[in-house]
């Protein structure tokens, strides 16, 4: 029989498929795709920028949970933060007119030295075109119609390749010599666009407004008002109607007048026909109904994304 083959990786004549995989994912290039634990969700009732059990909650109408403390803390930044930006873009705007007046003349100037090196030169520049257009015409004189076509058209042709060589040329040499003053590459100013005075939430991208928060009433466990469980489980609520523990795997919503929080399911069997809400005999809208937004369970069927992915610079293998 036959020598034995290698069967390493890299001891064949082909990159494979797998080898090329293999690499990517060692050194880190491609998109990485992560499915996600339970451990790597919040729980449903800690705040969504600190990521602790609330002690002070509020929701956004997008039902995005918050620490009052930590979202107050939040806005006051942003809008410190707008307020910088907002000056610098006044700044850029008052010496915009200055800049467009200082490139006009600069313009001017350079169309009156044309200008100058035209009328002062041996030969105008439309002198000279005259010139050549008369020898041109006195060459195809003596040929026939076809035969000066083709020259004009090999002409042109001739023409454009080289200055379109000429040009990559050039532009090779700037390339090249980028240390020379002359060749160094100019850096394009990009107009700064107005920024937005909108405080933005970091979860849903909303606009967040401090009268748009509403305190949320959780239920604690405990009927004494104290936690049943410790701070690190998951179970530290229950709906007030139907005495269900409150989790990740079980939906929630906030009633905008009253601040309570109960179970989707209880909402839609005792509260969604009458619109009523029963903690103050209030009439209810669908604004009023505030979906909170929980963490995943960890199962596949909880309706929250499981997956997670990174965007790494592909890699070219040749």
């Amino acid at each position: 029989g036959g020598a034995k083959h290698s069967k390493n990786s890299c001891a064949g004549s082909i990159y494979t498929y797998h080898e090329r995989n293999k690499e990517k994912s060692s050194q880190g290039y491609g998109t990485t795709k992560q499915r996600l634990g339970a451990d790597s969700f919040k729980d449903w009732d800690c705040c969504s920028l600190t990521l602790q059990p609330c002690k002070e909650p509020v929701v956004t109408p997008q039902g995005v949970l918050y620490e009052k403390e930590a979202v107050y803390t939040f806005i006051l930044k942003e809008k410190q933060r707008i307020a910088s930006e907002m000056r610098k873009w006044e700044t850029m705007q008052a010496e915009k007119p200055m800049k467009e007046a200082m490139k006009r003349k600069a313009e001017e100037e350079e169309k009156a030295r044309k200008f100058l090196e035209d009328e002062c030169g041996a030969l105008p520049p439309k002198r000279a075109k005259q010139v050549e257009e008369v020898k041109e015409s006195v060459a195809f004189d003596t040929m026939k119609d076809k035969e000066v076509k083709g020259v004009r058209a090999f002409g042109s042709a001739l023409g454009h390749k080289s200055l379109l060589e000429g040009e990559r040329l050039s532009e090779r040499a700037k390339d090249s010599c980028f240390w020379i003053p002359e060749a160094t590459p100019e850096t394009k100013s990009v107009e700064q666009q107005k920024p937005d005075d909108k405080v933005k939430c970091p979860i849903s991208g909303h606009p967040l407004k401090l009268k748009d928060l509403v305190h949320v009433k959780f239920t604690p466990l405990d009927a004494n008002g104290t936690f049943a469980m410790s701070s690190s489980h998951n179970d530290r609520y229950i709906c007030p109607i139907s005495k269900k523990t409150l989790s990740n795997a079980v939906p929630c919503v906030v009633l905008r007048n009253s601040g309570h929080c109960i179970a989707k399911d209880v909402y839609e069997t005792v509260i969604k026909k009458d619109m009523i809400d029963p903690f103050g005999s209030s009439r209810l809208t669908a604004k009023d109904i505030i979906f909170l937004q929980r963490g995943g369970s960890g199962f596949a069927a909880s309706g929250v994304n499981l997956e997670a992915s990174k965007y790494n610079p592909a890699m070219r293998a040749f």
